[in-house]
C-alpha cells in the first residue's frame, strides 16, 4: 500500500475514533442529565434557590460538570458525586430516577426534610462507596440490594424513620467502614447483626428497637473486633447477659463501648484485654456485682466510665458510678 494513502487512512481512524468517544461522552452526560432532571423533580421546595437555580435542562454543548451545584464528575464527564446536604431541601424522592448514574460514587443527601422509600434499585447503583442519607424523614425497610453495594465504604441512614431488620447479608459488605443506623425504628437480633459485620471500625446502633442479648461466641465476633473502634448499643431493647470473658479479648483496638439504657443483666467480664478503651457506658442496666478490677485500673487508661443506674456491689461501687 502507498504510504501516503496508508498513514491518511491511519489519520482517518483515529479521527473517527475521537469523533466517536466525543460523542459516547455527550450521549453519556445527556443520559446523566435526565436521570438527575427526573430525581430533580422529587424536590417540592429549595429555600436556598442551590438547585432550582442552577440544576436546568442543558444546551446543546454544556455540561452538567461545574455548573450544577453539588454535582461532580470524572475526567471522562460521568457524573460521580451529588452533595446536597444542609440545604433544607423539602421533596418525595424516587431514587430509582439516579439508576443511570454508572459511575456515582458518592450520594449525601444528609440535614434536609426529604422523604421516600428507599427503593430496592438503589442497590443496582454498584459505583457507589458513601452514602449518607442522615437526617431526613425516610421510611419503610431498608432494601435487602443494598447488600450489593459491594464497594461501599460509608452507610449513614440515621435520624429517619426506617422499620423492620437490618437485610441480611451485611457481611458481603467488606470495604465497608462506618455504619451509623441510630435513631430509626430499626429491629432484630443484635447478636446475628453483630455477628455479620466485618471491617468496619465505627458502628451506631442505637435508639433503635434491638433486641436480643450480648452472648455471642467469640468465634462470630472475630469480624467485627478484630477493627472497631467505636460501638454504640444504647437505648436498645437488649436483654440478657453481657459479653463474656472469652468474646472480650476479641475486640482489640475498641476505644468507646456504650451499652446505656438496655436491660442488660448479669455480671461484668474481665476488661484486661481491651486495652485501647478509653470510654465505656453501661448506665441504667441490670448489671450487678463486683466492679471489674481492671475498669479502675491505670493501665486502661479511661476518659469517661459511668456504670450508674445498676445493681453494682462492692468496695468500688459508688466511686465507680461517679468516676
Amino acid at each position: 500500500m502507498d504510504p501516503y494513502i496508508r498513514d491518511a487512512l491511519l489519520l482517518l481512524s483515529l479521527f473517527f475514533f475521537f469523533f466517536l468517544s466525543a460523542a459516547a461522552v455527550v450521549v453519556a452526560d445527556e443520559e446523566e442529565a435526565r436521570a438527575l432532571l427526573e430525581f430533580k423533580k422529587g424536590i417540592s421546595s429549595d429555600p436556598s434557590g442551590r438547585v432550582f437555580g442552577s440544576w436546568n435542562q442543558p444546551r446543546a454543548g454544556s455540561a452538567v460538570c461545574g455548573s450544577w451545584y453539588g454535582v461532580a464528575c470524572d475526567a471522562g464527564g460521568g457524573v460521580v458525586a451529588v452533595d446536597l446536604a444542609l440545604l433544607g431541601l423539602v421533596g418525595d424522592l424516587k431514587f430509582s430516577t439516579l439508576a443511570p448514574l454508572a459511575r456515582l460514587q458518592n450520594l449525601s443527601l444528609a440535614g434536609n426534610a426529604l422523604t421516600g422509600r428507599l427503593v430496592p434499585g438503589l442497590g443496582g447503583v454498584s459505583s457507589l462507596r458513601r452514602l449518607d442519607l442522615s437526617a431526613n424523614q425516610f421510611y419503610g425497610p431498608i432494601p435487602a440490594r443494598i447488600t450489593e453495594l459491594w464497594g461501599l465504604t460509608y452507610l449513614n441512614l440515621s435520624w429517619n424513620n426506617l422499620s423492620q431488620g437490618f437485610p441480611a447479608g451485611i457481611r458481603n459488605l467488606q470495604q465497608l467502614r462506618v455504619l451509623d443506623l441510630r435513631s430509626n425504628g430499626l429491629w432484630g437480633d443484635i447478636g446475628t447483626l453483630l455477628s455479620e459485620l466485618r471491617n468496619i471500625d465505627y458502628v451506631d446502633l442505637s435508639s433503635n428497637d434491638f433486641t436480643g442479648n450480648l452472648l455471642v461466641d467469640a468465634e462470630n465476633l472475630t469480624g467485627l473486633g478484630n477493627t472497631v473502634k467505636y460501638l454504640n448499643l444504647s437505648n436498645n431493647k437488649l436483654t440478657g447477659g453481657f459479653f463474656s470473658d472469652d468474646a472480650m479479648p476479641v475486640f482489640k483496638n475498641l476505644e468507646s463501648l456504650d451499652v446505656c439504657n438496655n436491660q442488660l443483666s448479669g455480671e461484668l467480664p474481665s476488661f484486661d484485654s481491651v486495652f485501647s478503651l478509653r470510654v465505656f457506658r453501661a448506665v441504667a442496666n441490670k448489671l450487678y456485682g463486683s466492679i471489674p478490677g481492671a475498669l479502675l485500673a491505670s493501665t486502661l487508661h479511661l476518659s469517661e466510665l459511668d456504670l450508674s443506674g445498676n445493681g453494682f456491689t462492692g468496695k468500688y461501687a459508688m466511686i465507680c458510678c461517679n468516676y
